[in-house]
Protein backbone atom coordinates (compact mmCIF):
# COMPACT_ATOMS: atom_id res chain seq x y z
CA UNK A 1 0.00 0.00 0.00
CA UNK A 2 1.23 3.18 -1.34
CA UNK A 3 2.09 6.23 1.83
CA UNK A 4 0.35 8.82 -0.48
CA UNK A 5 -3.52 9.26 -0.04
CA UNK A 6 -4.57 8.55 -3.22
CA UNK A 7 -7.80 10.49 -4.81
CA UNK A 8 -7.99 7.49 -7.99
CA UNK A 9 -11.71 6.19 -8.21
CA UNK A 10 -10.32 2.76 -8.38
CA UNK A 11 -8.60 3.46 -5.60
CA UNK A 12 -10.51 4.67 -3.06
CA UNK A 13 -7.42 5.60 0.64
CA UNK A 14 -9.82 8.68 1.45
CA UNK A 15 -11.40 8.47 5.14
CA UNK A 16 -9.19 5.08 6.61
CA UNK A 17 -7.61 7.17 9.21
CA UNK A 18 -10.99 8.34 10.29
CA UNK A 19 -12.62 5.04 10.08
CA UNK A 20 -9.77 3.22 12.53
CA UNK A 21 -9.94 6.34 14.63
CA UNK A 22 -13.73 5.90 15.06
CA UNK A 23 -14.16 1.80 14.93
CA UNK A 24 -10.84 1.85 17.89
CA UNK A 25 -13.28 4.65 19.85
CA UNK A 26 -15.82 2.39 19.74
CA UNK A 27 -13.93 -0.52 21.30
CA UNK A 28 -12.43 1.44 23.43
CA UNK A 29 -15.75 2.35 25.00
CA UNK A 30 -17.40 -1.11 24.86
CA UNK A 31 -14.06 -2.12 26.77
CA UNK A 32 -14.40 0.25 29.37
CA UNK A 33 -18.31 0.09 30.29
CA UNK A 34 -17.68 -4.39 31.24
CA UNK A 35 -16.97 -4.08 34.62
CA UNK A 36 -20.15 -2.01 34.30
CA UNK A 37 -22.54 -4.57 32.20
CA UNK A 38 -20.40 -7.71 33.14
CA UNK A 39 -19.71 -9.73 36.08
CA UNK A 40 -16.88 -11.59 38.03
CA UNK A 41 -18.65 -14.27 40.17
CA UNK A 42 -16.80 -15.57 43.12
CA UNK A 43 -16.62 -19.68 42.63
CA UNK A 44 -16.65 -20.39 39.28
CA UNK A 45 -14.05 -21.34 37.46
CA UNK A 46 -11.98 -19.32 35.30
CA UNK A 47 -13.18 -19.53 31.95
CA UNK A 48 -16.99 -19.96 33.15
CA UNK A 49 -16.54 -16.61 34.13
CA UNK A 50 -19.50 -14.41 32.90
CA UNK A 51 -16.78 -11.74 32.08
CA UNK A 52 -14.46 -13.41 30.78
CA UNK A 53 -15.35 -14.05 26.78
CA UNK A 54 -17.03 -10.49 26.49
CA UNK A 55 -13.44 -9.57 27.64
CA UNK A 56 -11.51 -11.30 25.35
CA UNK A 57 -13.87 -10.32 22.57
CA UNK A 58 -13.64 -6.70 23.24
CA UNK A 59 -10.04 -7.04 23.71
CA UNK A 60 -9.31 -8.21 20.44
CA UNK A 61 -10.98 -5.43 19.31
CA UNK A 62 -9.27 -2.64 20.90
CA UNK A 63 -5.84 -4.55 20.17
CA UNK A 64 -6.10 -5.61 16.53
CA UNK A 65 -8.06 -1.78 15.90
CA UNK A 66 -5.11 -0.51 17.69
CA UNK A 67 -2.47 -2.14 15.33
CA UNK A 68 -4.73 -1.15 11.75
CA UNK A 69 -4.81 2.36 13.07
CA UNK A 70 -1.17 2.51 14.10
CA UNK A 71 -0.09 1.14 10.83
CA UNK A 72 -1.84 2.98 8.79
CA UNK A 73 -0.14 4.65 5.68
CA UNK A 74 -1.06 8.32 7.45
CA UNK A 75 -0.20 11.76 5.93
CA UNK A 76 0.60 14.31 7.83
CA UNK A 77 -2.32 17.37 7.46
CA UNK A 78 -0.91 20.39 6.16
CA UNK A 79 -1.08 22.71 9.62
CA UNK A 80 -0.94 26.42 9.27
CA UNK A 81 2.09 28.30 9.10
CA UNK A 82 1.67 29.81 12.24
CA UNK A 83 1.31 26.48 13.78
CA UNK A 84 4.07 24.77 12.10
CA UNK A 85 6.82 27.44 13.14
CA UNK A 86 5.39 28.42 16.58
CA UNK A 87 6.94 26.19 18.85
CA UNK A 88 4.74 27.42 21.59
CA UNK A 89 1.70 26.05 19.78
CA UNK A 90 2.90 22.88 19.61
CA UNK A 91 4.09 22.70 23.26
CA UNK A 92 1.18 23.64 24.27
CA UNK A 93 -1.21 21.53 22.47
CA UNK A 94 1.19 18.77 23.80
CA UNK A 95 0.43 19.85 27.21
CA UNK A 96 -2.87 19.76 27.00
CA UNK A 97 -3.09 16.14 26.27
CA UNK A 98 -0.69 15.38 28.41
CA UNK A 99 -2.43 16.84 31.34
CA UNK A 100 -5.64 15.24 30.12
CA UNK A 101 -4.50 11.77 30.07
CA UNK A 102 -2.92 12.03 33.63
CA UNK A 103 -6.19 14.08 35.04
CA UNK A 104 -8.51 11.18 33.92
CA UNK A 105 -5.39 8.89 35.62
CA UNK A 106 -5.96 10.23 39.14
CA UNK A 107 -9.14 10.93 38.82
CA UNK A 108 -10.47 7.43 37.73
CA UNK A 109 -7.52 5.57 39.05
CA UNK A 110 -5.22 3.62 36.88
CA UNK A 111 -6.61 0.90 35.73
CA UNK A 112 -10.08 2.54 35.15
CA UNK A 113 -8.45 5.50 33.30
CA UNK A 114 -6.01 3.28 31.00
CA UNK A 115 -9.53 2.88 28.51
CA UNK A 116 -9.66 6.71 28.54
CA UNK A 117 -6.07 7.49 28.32
CA UNK A 118 -6.67 5.57 25.10
CA UNK A 119 -8.94 7.46 23.70
CA UNK A 120 -7.17 10.57 24.64
CA UNK A 121 -4.26 9.11 22.29
CA UNK A 122 -6.31 8.04 19.39
CA UNK A 123 -7.73 10.97 19.34
CA UNK A 124 -4.63 13.17 19.40
CA UNK A 125 -2.86 11.07 16.80
CA UNK A 126 -6.04 11.21 14.70
CA UNK A 127 -5.96 15.16 14.89
CA UNK A 128 -2.29 15.31 14.09
CA UNK A 129 -2.81 12.38 10.74
CA UNK A 130 -6.53 13.65 9.38
CA UNK A 131 -6.15 15.15 5.70
CA UNK A 132 -8.77 17.06 4.18
CA UNK A 133 -9.34 13.81 2.45
CA UNK A 134 -10.53 12.74 5.62
CA UNK A 135 -13.08 15.41 6.20
CA UNK A 136 -14.77 15.01 2.84
CA UNK A 137 -15.45 11.87 3.43
CA UNK A 138 -16.76 12.24 6.85
CA UNK A 139 -18.81 14.71 5.39
CA UNK A 140 -20.28 11.76 3.06
CA UNK A 141 -20.72 9.39 6.09
CA UNK A 142 -22.61 12.38 7.94
CA UNK A 143 -25.29 12.74 4.68
CA UNK A 144 -26.89 9.36 6.56
CA UNK A 145 -27.88 11.21 8.64
CA UNK A 146 -30.08 13.78 6.28
CA UNK A 147 -32.01 10.74 4.90
CA UNK A 148 -32.90 9.10 8.32
CA UNK A 149 -33.94 12.97 9.01
CA UNK A 150 -36.48 13.07 5.89
CA UNK A 151 -37.48 9.47 7.05
CA UNK A 152 -38.12 10.99 10.75
CA UNK A 153 -40.06 14.01 9.69
CA UNK A 154 -42.38 12.03 7.26
CA UNK A 155 -43.19 9.37 9.78
CA UNK A 156 -43.59 12.72 12.09
CA UNK A 157 -46.28 14.71 10.19
CA UNK A 158 -48.38 11.96 8.15
CA UNK A 159 -50.02 11.67 11.47
CA UNK A 160 -50.52 15.10 11.91
CA UNK A 161 -51.23 16.24 7.71
CA UNK A 162 -52.34 12.94 5.88
CA UNK A 163 -50.40 9.92 4.45
CA UNK A 164 -51.54 11.42 0.73
CA UNK A 165 -50.20 15.14 1.00
CA UNK A 166 -47.14 14.63 2.88
CA UNK A 167 -46.21 11.29 0.32
CA UNK A 168 -46.90 13.38 -2.42
CA UNK A 169 -44.56 16.60 -0.84
CA UNK A 170 -41.40 14.27 0.31
CA UNK A 171 -41.75 12.86 -3.49
CA UNK A 172 -41.26 16.13 -4.56
CA UNK A 173 -38.67 17.26 -2.51
CA UNK A 174 -36.88 14.32 -2.45
CA UNK A 175 -37.16 14.08 -6.40
CA UNK A 176 -35.91 17.84 -6.21
CA UNK A 177 -32.90 16.91 -3.59
CA UNK A 178 -31.06 14.24 -5.87
CA UNK A 179 -31.12 16.62 -8.63
CA UNK A 180 -34.01 15.36 -11.39
CA UNK A 181 -35.59 18.92 -11.49
CA UNK A 182 -37.46 19.01 -14.70
CA UNK A 183 -41.62 19.05 -15.46
CA UNK A 184 -41.47 15.55 -16.42
CA UNK A 185 -39.82 14.17 -13.45
CA UNK A 186 -41.71 16.19 -10.85
CA UNK A 187 -45.28 15.26 -12.69
CA UNK A 188 -44.03 11.03 -12.29
CA UNK A 189 -43.09 11.59 -8.33
CA UNK A 190 -46.56 13.21 -7.94
CA UNK A 191 -48.05 10.00 -10.02
CA UNK A 192 -45.86 7.73 -7.84
CA UNK A 193 -46.64 9.32 -4.85
CA UNK A 194 -50.22 8.82 -5.46
CA UNK A 195 -50.16 5.56 -6.77
CA UNK A 196 -48.28 4.03 -3.49
CA UNK A 197 -51.18 5.70 -1.24
CA UNK A 198 -53.83 4.30 -3.59
CA UNK A 199 -52.43 0.82 -3.63
CA UNK A 200 -51.46 0.75 0.47
CA UNK A 201 -53.98 2.42 1.96
CA UNK A 202 -57.15 1.49 -0.45
CA UNK A 203 -56.37 -1.64 -1.84
CA UNK A 204 -54.04 -3.66 0.79
CA UNK A 205 -55.61 -1.94 3.70
CA UNK A 206 -52.48 -0.95 5.30
CA UNK A 207 -53.33 0.83 9.01
CA UNK A 208 -52.40 3.86 8.89
CA UNK A 209 -53.29 6.58 11.49
CA UNK A 210 -56.20 9.31 10.20
CA UNK A 211 -54.78 12.67 10.20
CA UNK A 212 -55.63 15.21 12.34
CA UNK A 213 -55.77 18.15 9.67
CA UNK A 214 -58.93 15.78 8.11
CA UNK A 215 -60.63 16.27 11.29
CA UNK A 216 -61.42 20.23 9.79
CA UNK A 217 -62.99 18.49 6.44
CA UNK A 218 -66.44 18.02 6.51
CA UNK A 219 -68.15 15.10 6.98
CA UNK A 220 -68.22 13.52 4.11
CA UNK A 221 -64.57 13.99 2.95
CA UNK A 222 -63.34 13.23 6.18
CA UNK A 223 -64.48 9.78 5.91
CA UNK A 224 -63.54 8.98 2.77
CA UNK A 225 -59.98 10.36 3.24
CA UNK A 226 -59.42 8.94 6.45
CA UNK A 227 -60.79 5.49 5.23
CA UNK A 228 -58.66 6.18 1.45
CA UNK A 229 -55.98 8.58 1.51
Amino acid sequence: MSDDISEHPDRPRRGQVLFAALFLICATLLIAALGEQTKWLKGKEFFAQPRFWPAIGVGGMVLFSALHFWHLPRKPRRLPRWMREADWFQWAESLFWGVLAVGLALWLGPLAAAPMVLLVVTVRVTWLYQHWTDRREAKVWASVFEWAAWFLGYVLLVPIIGYLPVTIAFTLMLTWRVGYRDRIMMLSAVLFAITVVVVFKSFLQVKIPGAALYEYLPSALRSFFILNF
